[in-house]
């Protein structure tokens, strides 16, 4: 388990609680199957896809959970399909036009029924606590998933997490490209997304491109803004960092990864291997970001 995206929270009460007592708290939320008769249903699920795993897996200070939820797949062209069928013969055999309102009710009755003939689609979105930072980094950009992911967190944990008040990251990243000017734990990568603050439907993606040439150095001072900039921190970790602070295509540098793939222990052991490695890599690459974008409002020692 590598997380390949990040969206970072504050927990604004600190999380104290022993495994057991986290557990209780997720277990009134525990996934259970979708009903034939429902669209969906989620829950929490061990992060360890091995039967019989606790809810919360616990290593350096720090509480992996993993949300689970299950989509009813049916296309809306099948039941488009099927209530146009189902129109026509009315308007055949009862000689008259349908009415709009009860082609809502023929369309929601026509759902009701494909659904318990539905596949099922399982997505697993993860997360997890560091306790040593008063951090939630939760392993998804999408604004739906993320909006899903919360309200279950705010269900079984309260309103305990915020987001960080912080320098516009557009601001910081454009001053770097154009004074060249940037922390010596980054390097800036050759990927970026200009946007025209006056125009803002004109984008330019750069990808494989030095972005201190003269033809982006020339776009920075006309006036577009860097929304996304690709970084990599201490030569360990590369990423792109986008204008909301989540961060996004996470990749190693090393072979470390390569090295974890090859322990044949159990599922849990291999992920306790990369959640170990990974706390410790995200934790410190944080540090060093918070110490740049944090707002002055708030105290760097939340990080120290």
């Amino acid at each position: 388990m590598w997380f390949k995206q990040v969206q970072l929270f504050q927990l604004t009460t600190p999380m104290t609680h022993s495994v057991e007592e986290l557990t209780q708290r997720l277990a009134p939320l525990e996934f259970r199957a979708c009903l034939p008769s429902l669209p969906s249903s989620m829950g929490w699920v061990s992060p360890v896809e091995e039967e019989g795993a606790p809810l919360v897996r616990y290593l350096n200070g720090c509480y992996m959970i993993c949300l689970q939820i299950e989509e009813k797949i049916l296309p809306a062209s099948v039941i488009g399909q099927t209530l146009k069928e189902k129109i026509k013969q009315l308007e055949t055999v009862e000689a008259r036009k349908v009415g709009r309102k009860e082609k809502v009710t023929y369309k929601e009755e026509i759902t009701h029924t494909l659904l318990p003939r539905a596949f099922s689609k399982l997505t697993r979105l993860y997360a997890y606590f560091d306790t040593r930072n008063n951090w939630l980094l939760l392993n998804t950009i999408s604004p739906a998933k993320t909006e899903l992911f919360m309200t279950m967190f705010k269900k079984s944990f309260g309103d305990v997490s915020a987001a960080f008040e912080l320098l516009k990251p557009s601001a910081v990243f454009t001053r770097w490209l154009k004074d060249k000017d940037y922390p010596d734990v980054f390097s800036i990568e050759k990927a970026c997304v200009l946007q025209d603050p006056n125009q803002q439907n004109r984008m330019i993606r750069c990808q494989q491109q030095d972005l201190f040439a003269p033809s982006i150095q020339s776009l920075v001072k006309d006036g577009c803004e860097v929304i996304q900039l690709g970084l990599c921190w201490q030569d360990r970790l590369n990423f792109v960092l986008a204008e909301d602070f989540s961060l996004r295509s996470i990749k190693r540098t090393e072979d470390d990864l390569a090295e974890l793939e090859e322990i044949t222990e159990s599922k849990a052991q291999k992920l306790d291997a990369y959640f170990f490695m990974m706390t410790e890599m995200y934790s410190g690459l944080i540090k060093d970001l918070l110490t740049v974008f944090i707002s002055k409002k708030q105290e760097l020692s939340r990080v120290a």
